[in-house]
């Protein structure tokens, strides 16, 4: 399937650019995040290079494409400025109630099998 933007590369830009603007190299990013130096450069490599076949990157690049959305990466400090200006809430509050741990548990939720199946 096509993708009408570049959602992939726009979002290795966009992670790339962030390791860097926080002095991060592959190596450091991957301490902490639990991985192997290898995998995020294979992450930036793959997205940069819109080999997106990856199961839950693929669904959401799919998703975002067939919803006519683009994903930004927005640093954390600005995310209620963008929420506010979206109309989604204000600068000051989330525009989902309660706070997430990680910006893992804000993105992925754990499927049962029941909803796997769907």
């Amino acid at each position: 399937m096509a993708v009408r933007y570049p959602i992939a590369r726009s979002l290795g830009a966009h992670l790339v650019e962030g390791r860097k603007a926080k002095g991060f190299s592959q190596r450091e990013i991957a301490r902490m995040v639990q991985r192997s130096p290898t995998r995020i450069a294979e992450l930036e490599s793959d997205l940069l290079k819109e080999r997106s076949h990856r199961d839950r990157l693929a669904l959401v690049i799919d998703l975002c494409d067939a919803l006519d959305l683009i994903p930004m990466l927005v640093p954390r400090s600005r995310a209620g400025e963008v929420d506010r200006l979206l109309g989604r809430g204000t600068a000051d509050a989330p525009a989902v109630p309660g706070v997430a741990r990680s910006v893992y548990d804000e993105l992925f939720v754990d499927l049962g099998e029941d909803d796997e199946e769907e």
